[in-house]
């Protein structure tokens, strides 16, 4: 998952999700450190209070925590609450699919064959 300049969601918001799904996918696991807002904010390319506003927000979402002096880490009961916003994201965007669906006018099936495609290709993306 890439930061997306067409997104509706805020940058920070983007940001805080690439690390819940970081540690949703077990790129990240309890206890593991995260990069720094520094770090972070190098390698998104973007400013270093929009990294620490989607920290905030993680750490008050009981998904990572301050180590003071040491850095932020993934909270040991992270990974749930991680898992459940991530689930969260998938299905707000498939809300978003289907409204556009209906919107235009497409079946059911012809939604369900747009999904699957969509799911097809970035599992032959993912691959690569």
């Amino acid at each position: 998952m890439a930061l997306r300049s067409d997104s509706n969601l805020p940058v920070f918001q983007q940001v805080a999700d690439l690390v819940r799904h970081g540690i949703s996918s077990g790129v990240y696991a309890p206890g593991d450190a995260i990069p720094s807002v520094r770090v972070q904010s190098l390698k998104l390319k973007i400013n270093p209070n929009t990294i620490q506003r989607a920290y905030e927000e993680l750490e008050r979402d009981g998904i990572i925590e301050s180590r003071r002096g040491v850095g932020m880490f993934v909270a040991a009961a992270g990974e749930a609450p991680a898992r459940a916003s991530a689930a969260e994201s998938v299905r707000d965007a498939f809300e978003h699919g289907v409204r556009i669906s209906i919107a235009a006018g497409l079946t059911r099936a012809a939604t369900d064959a747009a999904y699957s495609r969509a799911w097809q290709s970035q599992r032959s993306g993912a691959k690569s």
